[in-house]
């Protein structure tokens, strides 16, 4: 048991201590042709390749901007769910008053390979120097990338469920599927002036709802008084 323990420990240490050295990563192919950043050739076994070399400040710039624009979709997407939950709970859409559970987001950085030091530079500046492997550093963006895609696509789902059936809901109260939208009309500029703001809540589709109401009730006794035909004809 003891000799098991010791072989353990030492491939743990093994791999705790592997180079970070960088090594050589693209291969000599014959190019046939090229296209952008990528050469298509012939490699060493005769096999049919295409080889792209990026700068490595590229790459990581790419994948920060992924994961930025990922986190920024996710907590959207978890706001827009938190609102349709939300309103299918409103009792005026014959909701139960209660929230359904709303997936949290555990968004954290991995921060457990970066050194971090303090200290005092060689012209008196004191300074936070953090410092990690160029390697580690590809993988946790990575990772991050992939975690935010799973959570964005679970997220998604429970969203696009949601307004599906707070749609069906909906209709059946009067309001229309989708929530109301912007009305208004474009001015002389070009700018677009609005004569009736987009929904932001359940009541603003109630008032839109009463006041589209009023208008049509309106509107229908005008056309009654303006067609004597018609009114005649309800007489008779």
């Amino acid at each position: 048991m003891k000799f098991n323990f010791v072989w353990m420990l030492a491939l743990v240490l093994a791999a705790g201590c592997a180079s970070k050295k960088l090594k050589p990563v693209d291969e000599t192919i014959d190019v046939k042709a090229k296209m952008g950043n990528s050469e298509i050739g012939i490699n060493e076994d005769e096999d049919a390749v295409i080889q792209e070399s990026v700068a490595v400040e590229d790459e990581l710039r790419k994948l920060n901007w992924q994961n930025y624009e990922t986190e920024r979709k996710l907590k959207s997407e978890r706001a827009d769910l938190i609102r349709c939950r939300t309103d299918l709970a409103d009792p005026r859409l014959s909701g139960n008053k209660k929230l359904d559970p709303i997936p949290e987001l555990q968004i954290s950085e991995d921060l457990s390979k970066v050194q971090q030091k303090l200290g005092i530079t060689q012209s008196g500046r004191i300074k936070v120097v953090k410092k990690e492997f160029l390697q580690d550093r590809f993988e946790k963006e990575t990772r991050y990338k992939e975690s935010l895609e799973n959570l964005l696509n679970v997220i998604s789902g429970h969203k696009e469920n949601c307004e599906r059936e707070l749609g069906y809901v909906r209709v059946q109260h009067g309001l229309p599927a989708e929530r109301y939208k912007a009305e208004g009309y474009h001015g002389p500029n070009g700018n677009f002036i609005v004569t009736r703001p987009a929904e932001k809540n359940l009541d603003d589709a109630f008032k839109i709802l009463a006041e589209q109401t009023r208008k049509g009730k309106k509107q229908e006794k005008a056309e009654k008084r303006a067609d004597p035909e018609s009114n005649s004809s309800e007489e008779e």
